[in-house]
Protein backbone atom coordinates (compact mmCIF):
# COMPACT_ATOMS: atom_id res chain seq x y z
CA UNK A 1 0.00 0.00 0.00
CA UNK A 2 1.55 3.54 -1.16
CA UNK A 3 0.48 6.89 -0.46
CA UNK A 4 1.74 10.03 -1.73
CA UNK A 5 0.67 12.23 1.56
CA UNK A 6 3.80 14.58 2.31
CA UNK A 7 1.87 14.52 6.09
CA UNK A 8 1.85 10.77 8.08
CA UNK A 9 -1.84 10.89 9.78
CA UNK A 10 -2.59 11.73 12.75
CA UNK A 11 -3.58 8.18 13.71
CA UNK A 12 0.55 7.55 13.01
CA UNK A 13 1.58 10.25 15.94
CA UNK A 14 -0.95 9.11 18.13
CA UNK A 15 0.41 5.28 18.24
CA UNK A 16 3.92 6.52 18.64
CA UNK A 17 2.72 8.42 21.35
CA UNK A 18 0.85 6.07 22.77
CA UNK A 19 3.72 3.37 22.42
CA UNK A 20 5.42 5.89 25.00
CA UNK A 21 2.97 6.56 27.44
CA UNK A 22 1.65 2.52 27.97
CA UNK A 23 5.26 2.04 28.34
CA UNK A 24 5.70 4.42 31.11
CA UNK A 25 2.41 3.17 32.81
CA UNK A 26 4.40 -0.34 32.48
CA UNK A 27 7.40 0.74 34.04
CA UNK A 28 5.31 1.79 37.31
CA UNK A 29 4.54 -1.85 37.83
CA UNK A 30 6.34 -4.15 35.31
CA UNK A 31 9.37 -4.43 36.61
CA UNK A 32 8.51 -4.20 40.28
CA UNK A 33 6.00 -7.58 39.91
CA UNK A 34 8.36 -9.37 41.31
CA UNK A 35 8.48 -7.26 44.64
CA UNK A 36 5.13 -6.56 44.76
CA UNK A 37 4.55 -10.64 45.00
CA UNK A 38 7.39 -10.90 47.78
CA UNK A 39 6.00 -8.03 49.96
CA UNK A 40 2.44 -7.74 49.46
CA UNK A 41 1.93 -11.27 49.10
CA UNK A 42 4.66 -12.76 50.33
CA UNK A 43 4.91 -15.41 47.91
CA UNK A 44 8.02 -17.70 47.69
CA UNK A 45 10.70 -16.78 44.93
CA UNK A 46 9.98 -20.23 43.21
CA UNK A 47 6.26 -19.01 42.73
CA UNK A 48 6.97 -15.50 41.85
CA UNK A 49 9.45 -17.26 38.91
CA UNK A 50 6.79 -19.40 37.96
CA UNK A 51 4.53 -16.20 37.68
CA UNK A 52 6.64 -13.61 36.00
CA UNK A 53 8.28 -16.01 33.44
CA UNK A 54 5.14 -17.61 32.16
CA UNK A 55 3.92 -14.15 30.57
CA UNK A 56 5.80 -14.91 27.78
CA UNK A 57 4.05 -18.22 26.97
CA UNK A 58 0.74 -15.95 27.34
CA UNK A 59 2.25 -13.32 25.19
CA UNK A 60 3.76 -15.19 22.26
CA UNK A 61 0.25 -16.86 22.35
CA UNK A 62 -2.28 -13.48 22.01
CA UNK A 63 0.07 -12.07 20.06
CA UNK A 64 -0.23 -13.85 17.27
CA UNK A 65 -4.23 -14.40 17.76
CA UNK A 66 -4.80 -10.56 18.15
CA UNK A 67 -2.73 -9.64 15.03
CA UNK A 68 -4.72 -12.31 12.97
CA UNK A 69 -8.13 -11.22 14.40
CA UNK A 70 -7.18 -7.89 13.53
CA UNK A 71 -6.89 -9.20 9.87
CA UNK A 72 -10.41 -10.50 10.26
CA UNK A 73 -12.52 -7.86 13.03
CA UNK A 74 -10.48 -5.30 11.98
CA UNK A 75 -7.65 -3.05 13.87
CA UNK A 76 -9.44 -0.50 15.88
CA UNK A 77 -11.76 -3.08 17.64
CA UNK A 78 -8.38 -5.43 18.51
CA UNK A 79 -6.52 -2.02 19.59
CA UNK A 80 -9.29 -0.76 22.12
CA UNK A 81 -10.39 -4.62 23.53
CA UNK A 82 -6.44 -4.87 24.19
CA UNK A 83 -6.75 -1.04 26.51
CA UNK A 84 -9.38 -2.42 28.40
CA UNK A 85 -7.73 -5.63 29.20
CA UNK A 86 -4.72 -4.26 30.41
CA UNK A 87 -6.94 -1.45 32.33
CA UNK A 88 -8.98 -4.26 33.66
CA UNK A 89 -5.81 -6.53 34.87
CA UNK A 90 -3.90 -3.70 36.08
CA UNK A 91 -7.43 -2.79 38.75
CA UNK A 92 -7.67 -6.37 39.28
CA UNK A 93 -3.54 -6.35 40.53
CA UNK A 94 -4.90 -4.01 43.30
CA UNK A 95 -7.31 -6.24 44.55
CA UNK A 96 -5.75 -9.43 44.33
CA UNK A 97 -5.11 -11.25 47.48
CA UNK A 98 -4.52 -15.06 46.40
CA UNK A 99 -1.89 -16.63 44.27
CA UNK A 100 -4.44 -17.83 41.75
CA UNK A 101 -6.05 -14.11 41.27
CA UNK A 102 -2.66 -12.47 40.49
CA UNK A 103 -1.42 -15.11 38.38
CA UNK A 104 -4.98 -14.52 36.73
CA UNK A 105 -4.45 -10.89 36.10
CA UNK A 106 -0.68 -11.49 34.99
CA UNK A 107 -2.08 -13.66 32.28
CA UNK A 108 -4.17 -11.43 31.25
CA UNK A 109 -2.24 -8.81 31.02
CA UNK A 110 0.24 -10.17 29.09
CA UNK A 111 -2.08 -11.22 26.61
CA UNK A 112 -3.53 -7.70 26.31
CA UNK A 113 -0.66 -6.15 26.05
CA UNK A 114 0.59 -8.48 23.47
CA UNK A 115 -2.30 -8.23 21.29
CA UNK A 116 -1.74 -4.68 21.43
CA UNK A 117 1.48 -4.76 19.29
CA UNK A 118 1.44 -6.77 16.40
CA UNK A 119 -2.29 -4.61 15.95
CA UNK A 120 -0.53 -1.58 16.44
CA UNK A 121 2.31 -1.91 14.12
CA UNK A 122 -0.23 -3.31 11.30
CA UNK A 123 -2.24 -0.02 11.76
CA UNK A 124 1.37 2.03 10.96
CA UNK A 125 1.76 0.32 8.01
CA UNK A 126 -1.69 0.33 6.70
CA UNK A 127 -1.76 4.12 7.61
CA UNK A 128 2.19 5.33 5.95
CA UNK A 129 3.42 5.14 2.88
CA UNK A 130 6.15 2.12 1.97
CA UNK A 131 9.26 4.45 2.49
CA UNK A 132 8.08 6.20 5.67
CA UNK A 133 7.81 2.80 7.88
CA UNK A 134 11.26 1.99 8.54
CA UNK A 135 11.52 5.37 10.15
CA UNK A 136 8.18 5.18 12.06
CA UNK A 137 9.03 1.76 13.55
CA UNK A 138 12.33 3.29 14.69
CA UNK A 139 10.00 6.09 16.28
CA UNK A 140 7.91 4.02 18.29
CA UNK A 141 11.06 1.68 19.58
CA UNK A 142 12.06 5.03 20.85
CA UNK A 143 9.23 6.18 22.32
CA UNK A 144 8.83 2.92 23.88
CA UNK A 145 12.51 3.43 25.32
CA UNK A 146 12.23 6.61 26.65
CA UNK A 147 8.94 5.52 28.93
CA UNK A 148 10.89 2.54 30.07
CA UNK A 149 13.80 4.71 30.72
CA UNK A 150 11.73 7.60 32.60
CA UNK A 151 8.94 5.55 34.34
CA UNK A 152 10.88 3.24 37.14
CA UNK A 153 12.36 6.94 38.08
CA UNK A 154 9.59 8.38 38.21
CA UNK A 155 7.72 5.84 40.06
CA UNK A 156 10.46 5.64 42.29
CA UNK A 157 10.59 9.30 43.31
CA UNK A 158 6.57 9.08 43.82
CA UNK A 159 7.04 6.33 45.88
CA UNK A 160 4.74 3.98 44.20
CA UNK A 161 7.64 1.08 43.12
CA UNK A 162 6.26 -1.95 44.25
CA UNK A 163 3.05 -0.77 46.05
CA UNK A 164 -0.88 -1.77 45.04
CA UNK A 165 -1.40 1.82 44.16
CA UNK A 166 1.00 1.68 41.43
CA UNK A 167 -1.62 -0.58 39.54
CA UNK A 168 -4.22 2.31 40.10
CA UNK A 169 -2.08 4.56 38.48
CA UNK A 170 -1.26 2.68 35.39
CA UNK A 171 -4.81 1.79 34.96
CA UNK A 172 -5.36 5.32 35.19
CA UNK A 173 -2.73 6.12 32.45
CA UNK A 174 -4.17 3.76 30.57
CA UNK A 175 -7.65 4.97 30.32
CA UNK A 176 -7.01 8.18 29.42
CA UNK A 177 -4.77 6.87 26.47
CA UNK A 178 -7.83 4.70 25.37
CA UNK A 179 -10.32 7.63 25.51
CA UNK A 180 -8.15 9.66 23.35
CA UNK A 181 -7.34 6.90 20.95
CA UNK A 182 -11.18 6.10 21.30
CA UNK A 183 -11.89 9.18 20.18
CA UNK A 184 -9.54 9.64 17.00
CA UNK A 185 -10.56 6.11 15.48
CA UNK A 186 -13.68 7.10 15.94
CA UNK A 187 -13.13 10.45 13.58
CA UNK A 188 -10.58 8.72 11.39
CA UNK A 189 -12.86 6.66 8.86
CA UNK A 190 -9.65 5.37 7.05
CA UNK A 191 -8.19 4.30 10.50
CA UNK A 192 -10.90 2.70 11.55
CA UNK A 193 -11.75 0.48 8.51
CA UNK A 194 -8.01 -0.80 8.26
CA UNK A 195 -7.79 -4.46 8.63
CA UNK A 196 -10.92 -6.70 8.09
CA UNK A 197 -11.97 -3.97 5.50
CA UNK A 198 -12.96 -7.12 3.07
CA UNK A 199 -14.28 -9.26 5.89
CA UNK A 200 -17.90 -10.93 5.57
CA UNK A 201 -21.02 -9.10 7.13
CA UNK A 202 -20.84 -12.52 9.37
CA UNK A 203 -17.95 -12.26 10.36
CA UNK A 204 -17.82 -11.78 13.90
CA UNK A 205 -19.98 -15.13 14.18
CA UNK A 206 -17.87 -17.60 16.35
CA UNK A 207 -17.32 -19.75 13.41
CA UNK A 208 -16.52 -17.59 10.86
CA UNK A 209 -13.84 -15.90 13.11
CA UNK A 210 -12.28 -19.80 13.83
CA UNK A 211 -12.35 -20.18 10.27
CA UNK A 212 -10.03 -17.29 9.75
CA UNK A 213 -7.81 -17.55 12.52
CA UNK A 214 -7.05 -21.14 11.07
CA UNK A 215 -6.82 -20.32 7.76
CA UNK A 216 -4.52 -17.21 8.66
CA UNK A 217 -2.49 -20.07 10.90
CA UNK A 218 -2.18 -22.12 7.41
CA UNK A 219 -0.81 -19.31 5.56
CA UNK A 220 1.66 -18.40 8.27
CA UNK A 221 3.01 -21.90 8.63
CA UNK A 222 3.47 -22.09 5.27
CA UNK A 223 5.12 -19.00 4.40
CA UNK A 224 8.82 -20.90 4.51
CA UNK A 225 10.49 -17.04 4.27
CA UNK A 226 8.37 -15.45 7.17
CA UNK A 227 9.72 -18.80 9.70
CA UNK A 228 13.27 -18.27 8.57
CA UNK A 229 12.99 -14.96 9.54
CA UNK A 230 11.16 -15.82 13.11
CA UNK A 231 14.13 -18.44 13.95
CA UNK A 232 16.52 -15.47 12.98
CA UNK A 233 14.85 -13.20 15.06
CA UNK A 234 14.48 -15.44 18.02
CA UNK A 235 17.78 -16.10 17.44
CA UNK A 236 18.96 -12.59 17.98
CA UNK A 237 16.07 -12.63 21.01
CA UNK A 238 17.97 -14.71 22.75
CA UNK A 239 21.28 -12.63 22.51
CA UNK A 240 19.60 -9.14 23.55
CA UNK A 241 16.15 -10.10 24.92
CA UNK A 242 16.99 -10.83 28.48
CA UNK A 243 20.51 -9.70 28.64
CA UNK A 244 19.72 -8.60 32.02
CA UNK A 245 19.38 -11.83 33.52
CA UNK A 246 23.06 -13.31 31.77
CA UNK A 247 24.83 -10.50 33.55
CA UNK A 248 22.91 -10.61 37.03
CA UNK A 249 24.06 -13.90 37.16
CA UNK A 250 27.52 -13.47 35.72
CA UNK A 251 28.04 -10.59 38.01
CA UNK A 252 26.66 -12.11 40.99
CA UNK A 253 29.15 -14.60 41.41
CA UNK A 254 32.43 -13.30 40.30
CA UNK A 255 32.38 -9.37 41.79
CA UNK A 256 31.20 -8.13 45.04
CA UNK A 257 29.99 -5.01 43.99
CA UNK A 258 28.06 -6.72 41.11
CA UNK A 259 24.46 -5.09 41.59
CA UNK A 260 26.10 -1.54 41.53
CA UNK A 261 27.22 -2.60 37.89
CA UNK A 262 24.32 -4.02 36.95
CA UNK A 263 22.49 -0.38 37.68
CA UNK A 264 25.25 1.33 35.22
CA UNK A 265 24.75 -0.82 32.54
CA UNK A 266 20.49 -1.05 32.64
CA UNK A 267 21.31 2.47 32.81
CA UNK A 268 23.73 2.81 29.83
CA UNK A 269 21.57 0.79 28.17
CA UNK A 270 18.83 2.50 28.17
CA UNK A 271 20.73 6.20 27.32
CA UNK A 272 22.64 4.84 24.61
CA UNK A 273 19.01 3.52 22.93
CA UNK A 274 17.61 6.91 23.27
CA UNK A 275 20.44 9.10 22.41
CA UNK A 276 21.63 6.81 19.14
CA UNK A 277 18.22 5.52 18.09
CA UNK A 278 17.48 8.81 15.43
CA UNK A 279 21.22 8.40 13.98
CA UNK A 280 20.19 4.26 13.60
CA UNK A 281 17.11 5.26 12.17
CA UNK A 282 18.51 7.90 9.20
CA UNK A 283 20.97 5.09 8.65
CA UNK A 284 18.36 2.45 7.95
CA UNK A 285 15.92 4.39 5.97
CA UNK A 286 18.78 4.53 3.11
CA UNK A 287 19.57 1.33 3.20
CA UNK A 288 17.71 -2.29 3.16
CA UNK A 289 16.89 -3.73 6.66
CA UNK A 290 19.06 -6.62 6.57
CA UNK A 291 21.90 -4.39 6.19
CA UNK A 292 20.99 -2.90 9.13
CA UNK A 293 20.47 -6.21 10.73
CA UNK A 294 24.03 -7.22 9.82
CA UNK A 295 25.50 -4.35 11.08
CA UNK A 296 23.52 -4.65 14.93
CA UNK A 297 23.99 -8.46 14.98
CA UNK A 298 27.95 -8.00 14.42
CA UNK A 299 27.71 -4.94 17.46
CA UNK A 300 25.44 -7.25 19.71
CA UNK A 301 28.24 -10.16 19.09
CA UNK A 302 31.18 -7.90 19.71
CA UNK A 303 29.59 -6.72 23.02
CA UNK A 304 29.36 -10.19 23.87
CA UNK A 305 32.55 -10.62 23.46
CA UNK A 306 33.32 -7.69 25.55
CA UNK A 307 31.54 -9.04 28.13
CA UNK A 308 33.49 -12.05 27.96
CA UNK A 309 36.66 -10.23 28.09
CA UNK A 310 35.15 -7.46 31.06
CA UNK A 311 37.41 -7.59 34.30
CA UNK A 312 36.73 -3.95 35.16
CA UNK A 313 33.11 -2.09 35.54
CA UNK A 314 34.13 0.43 32.89
CA UNK A 315 35.33 -2.28 30.58
CA UNK A 316 31.03 -3.59 31.12
CA UNK A 317 29.87 0.15 30.59
CA UNK A 318 31.89 0.12 27.04
CA UNK A 319 30.69 -3.57 26.20
CA UNK A 320 27.42 -2.22 26.64
CA UNK A 321 27.31 0.71 24.71
CA UNK A 322 28.49 -1.35 21.61
CA UNK A 323 25.78 -3.99 22.37
CA UNK A 324 23.08 -1.55 22.83
CA UNK A 325 24.09 0.30 19.32
CA UNK A 326 23.80 -3.29 17.54
CA UNK A 327 20.23 -3.34 19.31
CA UNK A 328 18.62 -0.16 17.92
CA UNK A 329 19.85 -1.23 14.26
CA UNK A 330 17.86 -4.66 14.86
CA UNK A 331 14.69 -4.15 16.29
CA UNK A 332 12.73 -1.66 13.49
CA UNK A 333 14.74 -3.29 10.59
CA UNK A 334 12.75 -6.86 11.84
CA UNK A 335 9.43 -4.95 11.70
CA UNK A 336 10.43 -3.03 7.87
CA UNK A 337 11.48 -7.00 7.12
CA UNK A 338 7.88 -8.49 8.09
CA UNK A 339 5.89 -5.63 6.64
CA UNK A 340 7.94 -5.78 3.02
CA UNK A 341 6.72 -9.22 2.89
CA UNK A 342 3.35 -9.78 4.32
CA UNK A 343 0.22 -9.35 2.30
CA UNK A 344 -2.22 -6.51 2.61
CA UNK A 345 -4.89 -8.11 3.43
CA UNK A 346 -3.17 -10.61 6.18
CA UNK A 347 -0.18 -7.90 7.71
CA UNK A 348 -1.84 -8.52 11.10
CA UNK A 349 -1.11 -12.75 11.11
CA UNK A 350 2.20 -11.67 10.28
CA UNK A 351 2.91 -8.78 13.13
CA UNK A 352 1.38 -11.62 15.24
CA UNK A 353 3.71 -14.18 13.89
CA UNK A 354 6.48 -12.24 14.72
CA UNK A 355 5.87 -12.41 18.25
CA UNK A 356 6.75 -16.16 18.49
CA UNK A 357 10.80 -14.30 18.15
CA UNK A 358 9.60 -13.78 22.18
CA UNK A 359 10.77 -17.42 23.01
CA UNK A 360 14.27 -16.15 22.48
CA UNK A 361 13.80 -14.44 25.73
CA UNK A 362 13.49 -18.05 27.16
CA UNK A 363 16.12 -19.31 25.29
CA UNK A 364 18.57 -16.98 25.90
CA UNK A 365 18.80 -17.62 29.99
CA UNK A 366 18.37 -21.16 29.94
CA UNK A 367 20.66 -22.19 27.28
CA UNK A 368 22.90 -19.09 29.20
CA UNK A 369 22.29 -20.79 33.09
CA UNK A 370 23.46 -24.12 31.62
CA UNK A 371 26.96 -22.66 30.06
CA UNK A 372 27.17 -20.28 32.93
CA UNK A 373 27.45 -23.80 35.48
CA UNK A 374 29.37 -25.83 33.51
CA UNK A 375 31.68 -23.81 31.78
CA UNK A 376 32.03 -20.11 33.52
CA UNK A 377 30.61 -16.92 32.65
CA UNK A 378 33.19 -16.25 29.09
CA UNK A 379 31.59 -19.52 27.85
CA UNK A 380 27.97 -18.30 28.29
CA UNK A 381 28.73 -14.69 26.80
CA UNK A 382 30.45 -16.29 23.68
CA UNK A 383 28.15 -19.40 23.62
CA UNK A 384 24.69 -16.90 23.95
CA UNK A 385 26.72 -14.40 21.98
CA UNK A 386 27.26 -17.05 18.93
CA UNK A 387 23.14 -16.65 18.09
CA UNK A 388 23.82 -13.37 16.13
CA UNK A 389 26.04 -14.40 13.98
CA UNK A 390 23.78 -17.69 13.34
CA UNK A 391 20.66 -15.11 12.72
CA UNK A 392 23.18 -13.02 10.51
CA UNK A 393 23.83 -16.08 8.26
CA UNK A 394 20.24 -16.45 8.18
CA UNK A 395 19.51 -13.38 6.96
CA UNK A 396 21.96 -12.84 4.18
CA UNK A 397 20.98 -16.19 3.24
CA UNK A 398 17.26 -14.58 1.95
CA UNK A 399 17.71 -11.48 1.56
CA UNK A 400 17.05 -11.86 -2.06
CA UNK A 401 13.96 -13.34 -1.67
CA UNK A 402 12.73 -10.03 0.00
CA UNK A 403 10.23 -8.01 -1.88
CA UNK A 404 11.84 -4.32 -2.77
CA UNK A 405 9.31 -1.27 -2.47
CA UNK A 406 9.58 0.41 -5.09
CA UNK A 407 10.75 4.35 -4.66
CA UNK A 408 8.02 6.70 -4.13
CA UNK A 409 7.48 9.52 -6.96
CA UNK A 410 8.71 13.05 -5.63
CA UNK A 411 10.56 11.76 -2.49
CA UNK A 412 13.61 13.05 -0.99
CA UNK A 413 16.85 11.23 -0.96
CA UNK A 414 16.13 10.92 2.88
CA UNK A 415 13.16 8.76 3.00
CA UNK A 416 14.34 6.29 -0.38
CA UNK A 417 15.91 2.76 0.62
CA UNK A 418 19.17 2.65 -1.20
CA UNK A 419 20.41 -0.75 -1.79
CA UNK A 420 23.55 -1.82 0.46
Amino acid sequence: MTRSTASPPFIARLLIVGSGIMSLANSFTVPFLAVFLRRELGLAPSTVGFIVGSSVFFSVFAGFVGGSLSDILGRARLLLFSLLGVIASFIGFYFSHHVLAVFACNAAMSMSAASFSPVGKAMLSDVLPDHKRVKWFSHQYLALNIGFAVGPLIGGFAGLSGGRTAFLVSAAVYACYLTLLGLSLLLNRGARAAGGAGAAPDAERFGAVTRGLLGSARVVAADRLLLCFIVAGLLLEAVHGRISTLLAQHLAIGFDNGTTILGYLLTTNAVTVVGFQMLASRFASKREPVTSITIGGLLLFGGMVGFAASAEPWQFVASMVVFSVGETFIIPSEFAIIDRIAPENGRGSYFGAQTFTQLGGFVGPSAGGLLLAGAGGTAMFLGVGSFALVSVGIYLLVRRRIPVPAAPRGTDKEETHEPA
